[in-house]
């Protein structure tokens, strides 16, 4: 279970998800293991933000971008 994933809408949701798997088809095999969600949030902007796996967190953007 992700934290926090149940104060996402079902939108935010798919998004989320969405975007986690373009930025997983981007990364090398050996990063591809960390990039699991496992805590995620909306920031004072309403940008949906993710901690990843292997510790990392990105802002996942409406237009499907992320830093």
């Amino acid at each position: 279970m992700i934290k926090g994933i149940k104060k996402l809408t079902k939108e935010q949701v798919e998004h989320m998800k969405k975007v986690n798997e373009l930025h997983t088809d981007c990364v090398g095999l050996e990063y591809k293991e960390g990039m699991e969600i496992v805590e995620t949030w909306i920031d004072e902007r309403e940008n949906i933000c993710v901690r990843l796996k292997n510790g990392n967190w990105f802002h996942y953007l409406k237009d499907n971008t992320w830093y």
